[in-house]
C-alpha cells in the first residue's frame, strides 16, 4: 500500500510505505539498485529526492550527519551535497528500509570512481561520522580522525554540535604526585587498551574500549597521537 503525499510537476512522491512492485530499481538491504535512479534535489544536508520511473523516493545518506540549519558549517554542507549528488545517478545500496523519519538510509558511491560521498564528505569535514549507525565503520572512522587531525570543515571550530564527541577536545585526567618541594603536582594520564596500545588524553580513542588510566604507560605508542612521543 502506498502513501501518497503530493505531487510536483505530475511527478508523485512517496516517503513511505513503497511498494516493491513499483519502484522494483529500489533495491533489498544490502543489494545495489539499478543505474536509472537519479538523484533530482537535495532537501537538507545528505538528504535528497531520488527519481525512479514515475515516482520520488526520500533518502538519506548512511553513517553521516551534518549540521544543522543556523549552525557553523551548515551552509557548506548544503552546497558541498547540491554539488556532488544533484543530477547525478550514483550507485545505491540500501542499508536499512526506514529510519525513524520514514528515510530510506542509503549508502551512495558515485558511479565514476566508487567514491563513498558519506566517506568523501567526513573526509573533508564537512559531516561527521555517525558512529551508532554504522557501528563504527573503519573506513568512515580512520577518514574522521585525520579530518580531526587537520582540523578541517567542522573540526576548525569551537561548536558543540549537540553533544558531537570528540567536537571539543577530551579533558585530559590529571592525577596528582608528592613532590617533596612541591607537594602535590599533577602529572599527565595516558589510557592504555586491552591490547596494549598507548593513547594522549587528546586522542580519539582516549577512555574508548576496553583498558586503564596509568602516568607509566607500557605498549605500543598510537600512531594517531603519537602515544608517549605527541605529534607535532
Amino acid at each position: 500500500m502506498l502513501l501518497l503525499l503530493r505531487k510536483i510537476n505530475g511527478i508523485a512522491i512517496f516517503l513511505c510505505c513503497l511498494s516493491p512492485s513499483l519502484v522494483a530499481s529500489v533495491s533489498s538491504e544490502g543489494n545495489q539498485t539499478q543505474s536509472d535512479l537519479e538523484i533530482i534535489r537535495i532537501i537538507q544536508p545528505g538528504i535528497f529526492d531520488v527519481r525512479t520511473g514515475d515516482y520520488l523516493i526520500r533518502m538519506r545518506a548512511w553513517g553521516i550527519s551534518f549540521p544543522k540549519h543556523g549552525q557553523p558549517g551548515y551552509d557548506a554542507a548544503l552546497s558541498y551535497t547540491e554539488k556532488k549528488l544533484v543530477s547525478t545517478k550514483p550507485r545505491i545500496t540500501v542499508k536499512r528500509e526506514f529510519d525513524e523519519n520514514n528515510l530510506k538510509v542509503v549508502e551512495v558511491e558515485h558511479s565514476e570512481n566508487k567514491q563513498s560521498f558519506s566517506k568523501e564528505a567526513i573526509a573533508l569535514g564537512v559531516g561527521w561520522h555517525n558512529e551508532s549507525e554504522t557501528s563504527r565503520f573503519g573506513p568512515y572512522l580512520m577518514a574522521q580522525l585525520k579530518a580531526k587531525r587537520m582540523k578541517l570543515g567542522i573540526w576548525s571550530t569551537e561548536f558543540d554540535y549537540q553533544g558531537l564527541p570528540g567536537t571539543q577536545a577530551p579533558v585530559p585526567t590529571l592525577p596528582r604526585l608528592y613532590d617533596a618541594r612541591q607537594g602535590f603536582v599533577p602529572s599527565l594520564s595516558y589510557w592504555v587498551t586491552s591490547f596494549g596500545k598507548i593513547h594522549r588524553p587528546d586522542c580519539s580513542f582516549y577512555e574508548r574500549g576496553r583498558g586503564q588510566l596509568t602516568t607509566k604507560p607500557a605498549g605500543t605508542d598510537c600512531r594517531i597521537c603519537g602515544g608517549r612521543k605527541p605529534k607535532r
